[in-house]
């Protein structure tokens, strides 16, 4: 057992020892309800909580509710009858423990020097979560070492979901931080001479990172499924390409949402354009998951190199290839191929879908214009912005009976 040493604060130990990223007051927010939530879900089930708040009228609603359950409740606040000694400080806590899950979670405002950022300790369950309750029991005025036989921490580690947990913890924090600064900025754009081109430029900035973000996530989700259906299979292609997938994706995510916080996000290096085609062809074959399609991609020059931005010149790839599989209803054929013409690389997106219809040809690469019901009519645009801002330029070549030809025609390294 964790051995009670007088007057020293061991749960701000486990905050330094866990070495988290700080969490927002907000994530943090997050976390109790998430603890607690299970416990209003199943009020019959029974279990231990402790906690100790700050500010407990934060809570009370949430501590009212646990009124109504089977749990019983200890409160180790300043002031509390079951507190020993008011060793604890600034240092915050809420402990968990039923028959179905354990969970500890430890923060402390005044280990950051950021404001409404704490360090933090979090742990589900796992057989370490007895190290914490122990903490907690020796500084109790009531015996509750019983719980421990009880409600058995689980003897698993579950090192994996402990670090997944975080890593949302991380995120949510993030996103906290991401939403200040937003603030920030729109209090310095009211005081811009321009203000109404700078406005406009972060609609558009928005848009565009709200259209990528569904695209890329949807193949998440997708190549997700995948997985699942095939992970007892060992050594499955259709596996191993689905993570790379998931990954590529994520990393597409990942650079529009930096394109909000700076007006020039490129990220230019050499990349091999057939293995960029490639990518690009696996990545979109999950939207063609219901039909019947043959992709086919031809390389006049499989050595050939461009400068690009990769996660930017996947996802407008990406998109196009996305349009054609659209365009066939049932079967047909997707034809990738590249060539070279002087100093520049050709990248051809062919498809025997349905043609574009000419009164509107003209009309495809303009902000908000779309034939689908669901369209936000920024695809192209945005794909054309993009490749853009890597010097490469996106045409339509032709739409008829026969095909429909989109091509990239960027500079070659």
């Amino acid at each position: 057992m964790a051995k009670f040493i007088k007057g020293k604060n061991r749960l701000k130990d486990l905050i330094y020892i866990q070495e988290n990223k700080p969490c927002s007051e907000n994530a943090i927010d997050g976390m109790v309800r998430s603890m607690l939530e299970p416990l209003f879900e199943s009020p019959e089930e029974k279990g231990v909580v402790l906690y100790r708040f700050n500010n407990n009228n934060k809570y009370s609603g949430l501590l009212r509710r646990l009124g109504y359950t089977a749990v019983d409740v200890y409160n180790f606040s300043e002031g509390s009858e079951d507190l020993k000694e008011d060793i604890w400080d600034t240092t915050e806590f809420l402990y968990v423990l039923t028959g179905r899950y354990g969970a500890s979670f430890v923060y402390d405002f005044q280990t950051e020097d950021v404001e409404h950022f704490a360090g933090y300790y979090l742990l589900y369950n796992s057989v370490n979560l007895r190290e914490s309750f122990e903490i907690i029991e020796e500084n109790c005025t009531k015996d509750i070492s019983a719980y421990k036989e009880q409600y058995k921490p689980d003897r698993r580690d579950n090192l994996l979901m402990n670090e997944s947990i975080r890593k949302i913890v991380d995120l949510m924090s993030e996103t906290t931080q991401e939403a200040m600064l937003a603030d920030i900025e729109k209090d310095a754009l009211t005081k811009s001479d321009d203000l109404a081109k700078r406005l406009e430029f972060i609609n558009s900035k928005s848009r565009y990172v709200v259209h990528e973000i569904r695209n890329q996530l949807s193949i998440c989700e997708l190549y997700a499924n995948i997985i699942e259906k095939h992970c007892e299979l060992k050594d499955n292609v259709d596996c191993t390409n689905a993570v790379d997938c998931i990954k590529t994706a994520v990393k597409i995510a990942s650079s529009a949402l930096m394109d909000l916080k700076s007006l020039d996000n490129k990220d230019l290096q050499v990349y091999n354009v057939k293995e960029m085609v490639e990518k690009a062809v696996l990545l979109s074959k999950v939207y063609a998951n219901n039909k019947s399609i043959e992709f086919v991609t031809k390389f006049d020059d499989k050595n050939s190199s461009i400068f690009a931005d990769e996660a930017k010149f996947l996802a407008a790839l990406v998109n196009i290839i996305k349009n054609a599989i659209e365009a066939i209803e049932d079967s047909g054929k997707i034809e990738v191929s590249t060539s070279i013409k002087d100093d520049f690389i050709s990248i051809i997106v062919s498809n025997n879908g349905l043609k574009i219809p000419e009164e509107t040809q003209q009309k495809i690469f303009t902000d908000g214009f779309t034939t689908k019901t669901s369209g936000s009519g920024i695809g192209l645009y945005v794909c054309r912005q993009s490749l853009e801002e890597q010097f490469a330029r996106l045409e339509l070549l032709k739409s008829d009976d026969n095909s429909t030809d989109f091509e990239i025609l960027v500079s070659m390294v």
